[in-house]
């Protein structure tokens, strides 16, 4: 007697080319590492645009989000509009200071350390950024799920629009 599948009433038990098959494909499968781990700075990023967007949360409609630095040797008020990163390591953040005057805020990851403040808004509708740049690193997340963290650590990457600059 034989235990052939093809006979009605027998089923395959153990199939063992089945298990070689899974137990390769297991052993090549490279598991899906976070942000944290690959792109520190797009995880920074991410974090940082649900602060901004908590902040905002807050604000009345005479204020828009800034930021104050005391690294400087000065204080330094700007009001952020946009914010990107350079992969794997720099936070990036954009804005007008007091003078409207354009600011580039660099800084490595290991050392961010920016002050959200409630800045008097510059136009008649206060700016808000907080939702895009959250909705836009979300995007950009599922986006390059799919590349190599080389790709995406090459450039840099503003999130926000850039619609009308002041």
């Amino acid at each position: 007697m034989s235990d052939e599948p093809s006979k009605p009433g027998y089923k395959v038990v153990f199939n063992p080319l089945e298990s070689i098959k899974e137990s390769l494909r297991s052993a090549y499968e490279v598991p899906k590492l976070p942000d944290s781990v690959t792109n520190p700075a797009r995880w920074m990023h991410k974090r940082l645009a649900e602060y901004i967007r908590d902040f905002e949360s807050d604000l009345d409609e005479d204020h828009e989000i800034g930021a104050r630095l005391v690294s400087f040797g000065q204080t330094v008020v700007f009001h952020i509009e946009d914010m990107g990163y350079y992969g794997p390591d720099i936070i990036c953040f954009y804005g007008i200071n007091e003078q409207s005057e354009a600011v580039q805020l660099i800084q490595h990851i290991s050392q961010l350390s920016v002050l959200l403040v409630a800045v008097k808004k510059l136009e008649e509708k206060p700016r808000r950024i907080g939702f895009d740049l959250s909705k836009k690193a979300e995007e950009e997340t599922d986006d390059q799920s799919d590349r190599t963290n080389e790709s995406s650590n090459q450039s840099v990457h503003r999130i926000a629009n850039k619609s009308g600059s002041r």
